[in-house]
């Protein structure tokens, strides 16, 4: 895969990253209505009334997420394996890195990135 291949994969999970974010937020929102609606209706929290109140509100939105989260793991395995050319390629390494819960995978990276750019200057 070729260093502007990266860039594209590197956009795409960067959109994804934005709408996903935008989405806990929305989620964050909902539950607060959520939890307030249920208080206001006496439910108790916890009882399955509740969190059949609390799925109602708030499931579309769940299901929404849970749709991007995929995506971005999808994407940044395909972003994983490529081999960065530059500081940008590195930083949407490290991106998908983080995303996928190894952010010191990038190290090898940044030491092979050196070494290669060491080699070009001797």
């Amino acid at each position: 895969m070729s260093e502007t291949n990266l860039y594209c994969l590197g956009a795409s999970f960067a959109a994804l990253v934005a709408d996903y974010r935008a989405a806990q937020s929305q989620l964050a929102a909902l539950q607060h209505e959520a939890d307030r609606t249920a208080a206001d209706a006496g439910l108790v929290y916890g009882s399955s009334a509740w969190s059949a109140h609390r799925f109602a509100v708030t499931g579309r939105t769940v299901h929404h997420i849970n749709a991007l989260y995929e995506k971005l793991e999808d994407l940044a395995q395909e972003i994983v394996p490529i081999r960065p050319a530059c500081f940008a390629g590195l930083v949407i390494k490290a991106r998908a890195h983080q995303f996928a819960g190894n952010p010191a995978a990038i190290i090898n990276e940044i030491e092979a990135l050196a070494l290669a750019s060491n080699q070009e200057a001797a």
